[in-house]
C-alpha cells in the first residue's frame, strides 16, 4: 500500500471529505480509495471491538467538533469518552468519514505498537 496515498486519503477523510471528492483531488480512482478504506476496516475491527464492547452511548459530537477532535493524537482519541461513544454508535457504518479517520489513526497506532 502506498503510504503517502493513505496519508492523503486519511487527511481528507479527517476533514469530512467524501470519497468522490478525494478521488478528484488526488487524481486517483474511486475504487482505489475504497480499497484503502476497506483495508483500514479489516485491520482495525478487532481493536475497535475490544475498545467499545458493551459501551453505552451517552452522546456523540457534532461534525464541527469531530473535525477538531480528529486533530488530536491517537492515544488522546481512544481515551476521549465522546470519541468512544462515536465509535460505539458509528463503527458499523462503513461510509462514515470520521470513522475512516479514526480507523486510519488506530491502524498507524497499532502498526507502531508492533515495531
Amino acid at each position: 500500500m502506498n503510504r503517502k496515498l493513505e496519508e492523503a486519503v486519511a487527511g481528507l477523510r479527517c476533514m469530512n471529505k467524501p470519497v468522490k471528492q478525494i478521488a478528484r483531488t488526488l487524481a486517483v480512482r474511486k475504487d482505489d480509495i475504497e480499497k484503502i478504506i476497506k483495508d483500514w476496516i479489516i485491520e482495525t475491527e478487532p481493536f475497535l471491538d475490544k475498545l467499545v464492547r458493551e459501551r453505552k452511548v451517552k452522546s456523540i459530537p457534532d461534525p464541527k467538533k469531530m473535525i477538531s477532535l480528529m486533530k488530536n493524537d491517537t492515544e488522546t482519541i481512544i481515551e476521549n469518552p465522546e470519541i468512544l461513544d462515536y465509535i460505539a454508535k458509528k463503527r458499523n457504518d462503513h461510509h462514515d468519514r470520521f470513522m475512516d479517520c479514526i480507523r486510519y489513526k488506530i491502524k498507524i497506532y497499532l502498526d507502531e505498537k508492533k515495531d
